[in-house]
């Protein structure tokens, strides 16, 4: 028994020295802070990071979401209004240390903003979004799923919003527009019953990544500009893209790097950073970092538009580029195009203002409209043998084009004086002209827009030409030396059109015509005698003193601005166009040149017993309207040899400039005209009652 006794009293030390343990135990484990400092901005909420903790766990309105770092980003969990309730505690998964318990509460509340409202559809069954005052769009945007009983199923209307910065699209959308230069717009949690995205739609945002959803079918051109994108990721459901022009849905985002279609896209693949047409092998979308895949056949319409490309490689095997395939990349200096190729589109390379040389395959047969417009460094441009037809709009705007080479084996045409002139096969007639120079022996005929925009032309010798084409020398603006010969007989419309280096234009006796706007310039005297019977609006904007031959029968004068003729009433057959002042009956003297000026007109010029001296005296950088060689114009007089009785003030008027781009631009027209020889209203009252029939010039000498 006493045996008994002592183990019993052995066991129940040891059992409570092993209680102790335990006890000792528990009393060692330690347990995470509490999180403090819990603060929510721009949709991330924050808080003091724990020492110690494995993670953390934040509770929204009951829900729990876990996160390894010190901030949790609410942008998609806080997706409607409302209250929200968030408390946060440290997590451990290490061995003795407890996790901590909840932190104090914090609260987020979400309103429907007063500057946004709904509208109902056109069928009324559903409601669109609406803008009340976009000045005062700040923030994150939450669009709710209904409305008054009914579904939101249109986004739209968000144009100019520049202070919202986020969007939570409910489900219930199916079409989004109008976000178009939400310049602070940033993210994006999509709809997923969305089906399109509208045209402009996202024009100018910042984005940066782009998941569009399963459900879209329709991309057009949404995300135009969006210059902070990098990234897209498209759905499998997509089945177009583009609009009905073809415009492609991210031109100018010059930042994009990565694009990819989800696989089971019945229409398109993905393919080295390109957007593959399954059906035809058709390369739809390309960036500035696509490999073009081996087996494209076809680049499609505006496939790398505006994509910010400086280098392509285009494989042996493409047949076809499309229109605007390649245009508006300013950055592209050289492209070899491959021998397989058979057909290029319009305006494809148009605008590609670093583009310095192409070369023509054999199989191409068309240059079509457009072609290289506005290729402002082109110097050298190679055709090849099949090459038959040339749109006269290829090279609009070229103006430093230096040489067009064709190859000898071609039966259409030719070069001449080494490259500088591409001639039709039998040279009769200039296709296109590149420089200075005498127009080559035999050639007849200069064709339409054959020199258009070539700023860097100076001087022409026409040698043996009798036609003038239609705008052949429009838009050249350092062109101040015109060698008309006796042989020319036509000038067509607008051949000679905004040359504003012109100053003086002497038309041969033996023009027969010249059409409408044949010449923007200080052109004053048409021919003393001659066989030209008709004349069409010769001048646009340039006030003139003009010497018509009298075998004119018909004579049209259109735009805004003044002729000063010695006919002494409108001859039968002769037209002013509105706009316009026609002084007849004035008294002309002729300079050293033989160029006429203006010595006397008639008193009353309008007709309504006003003289109209404000259309009088026009001066300016060598667009004169009462030229003298020697002498600058002053004003009138009532009486001959008198002094100038009318005070005369200035006036300035400034053409809009015609800009090739940001780095290179010329104008069109740009000149300061002064406006002088002004009266006050009673002045023209006296001046009219004076008695003078006539008023006369005064010319000052220089």
């Amino acid at each position: 028994m006493k045996k008994k006794k002592a183990l019993m009293i052995v066991l129940a030390v040891l059992a409570l020295g092993l209680a102790g343990l335990m006890l000792s135990g528990c009393d060692g484990d330690k347990e995470l802070a509490v999180p403090t400092g819990l603060e929510i901005t721009n949709d991330v909420l924050t808080w003091k990071a724990v020492e110690g903790a494995d993670g953390y766990t934040v509770e929204i309105n009951g829900e729990e979401y876990k996160t390894q770092t010190n901030s949790l980003d609410l942008f998609e969990i806080t997706n409607e209004y409302g209250t929200y309730e968030i408390r946060v505690a440290a997590d451990s998964v290490t061995e003795g240390v407890l996790s901590s318990d909840w932190s104090e509460q914090t609260s987020l509340t979400l309103t429907i903003p007063d500057w946004f409202g709904f509208l109902p559809t056109d069928d009324g069954k559903g409601w669109e979004t609406a803008v009340i005052d976009a000045a005062k769009a700040q923030g994150k945007l939450i669009i709710p799923s209904f409305f008054d009983g009914k579904a939101v199923v249109r986004a739209k209307g968000f144009n100019n919003c520049t202070g919202l910065t986020g969007v939570i699209f409910p489900d219930t959308v199916e079409y989004i527009s109008g976000f178009e230069n939400c310049r602070m717009l940033t993210r994006v949690r999509w709809s997923a019953g969305l089906k399109k995205i509208k045209l402009g739609a996202f024009d100018g945002t910042a984005l940066e990544t782009l998941v569009l959803p399963e459900g879209v079918e329709i991309l057009e051109n949404a995300f135009k500009n969006c210059t902070e994108l990098k990234s897209v990721s498209l759905p499998s459901t997509l089945t177009k893209i583009g609009n009905s022009y073809g415009v492609p849905p991210f031109s100018g985002c010059h930042s994009l790097e990565s694009i990819e279609i989800a696989e089971g896209n019945e229409v398109y693949a993905s393919d080295g950073n390109c957007i593959m047409r399954k059906a035809d092998n058709t390369l739809v979308l390309g960036l500035k970092a696509s490999k073009i895949p081996s087996y494209t056949e076809h680049i499609g319409s505006h496939a790398f538009c505006d994509s910010g490309a400086e280098s392509i490689a285009l494989p042996e095997g493409v047949t076809s580029i499309g229109d605007y395939a390649f245009a508006y990349n300013d950055r592209l200096k050289e492209i070899a195009l491959p021998q397989s190729l058979t057909s290029i589109d319009g305006y494809a390379f148009s605008c590609c203002f670093a583009l310095g040389k192409i070369a023509i395959p054999d199989g191409v047969t068309e240059l079509p409209y457009g072609l290289f417009s506005w290729c402002t460094e082109l110097k050298d441009v190679a055709l090849g043998a099949k090459t038959e037809k040339i749109d006269t709009s290829v090279f609009r705007l070229c103006g430093k084009l230096e040489r067009i080479t064709v190859s000898e084996s071609n039966a259409h045409f030719k070069s001449a004086a080494d490259g500088r002139f591409l001639l039709n096969k039998t040279g009769d007639t200039l296709v296109f002209g590149c420089k200075d120079g005498a127009i080559p022996d035999g050639v007849k005929k200069i064709g339409e827009k054959a020199f258009e925009g070539r700023t860097g032309l100076k001087e022409i010798d026409f040698n043996e030409v009798e036609e003038i084409g239609e705008h052949a020398f429009a838009m050249c603006a350092g062109l101040d030396r015109l060698k008309l010969t006796s042989a020319v007989r036509t000038i067509g419309v607008g051949a000679f059109q905004n040359c504003i280096g012109l100053s003086t234009v002497r038309i041969p006796d033996g023009v027969q015509s010249i059409g409408s706007a044949a010449f923007v310039c200080a052109i004053q005297k048409i021919a003393e005698s001659g066989s030209m019977t008709t004349i069409d609006g010769i001048v646009r904007a340039v006030p003139l003193v003009l010497v018509v031959p009298e075998s004119v029968e018909q004579f049209s004068i259109g735009g805004s601005y003044t002729v000063y003729t010695a006919y002494s009433s409108l001859p039968t057959g002769w037209s002013v166009y509105p706009g316009s002042v026609a002084v007849w009956g004035c008294e002309l003297g002729y300079d050293d040149d033989g160029l006429p000026y203006v010595l006397s007109a008639p008193n009353t010029f309008s007709g309504d017993g006003m003289p109209d001296l404000w259309y009088t005296a026009i001066e300016g950088d060598g667009y004169l309207m009462h030229v003298r060689d020697g002498f600058r114009f002053a004003g009138w007089a009532t009486e001959p040899n008198g002094e100038a009785a009318f005070l005369s003030f200035e006036k300035s008027f400034e053409f809009e400039p015609l800009g090739a781009n940001e780095e290179e631009k010329f104008y069109l027209y740009k000149k300061t005209f002064y406006l002088s020889a002004s009266m006050t209203e009673e002045q023209c009252k006296e001046a009219a009652l004076s008695g003078a029939e006539r008023l006369y010039a005064v010319w000052e000498k220089i």
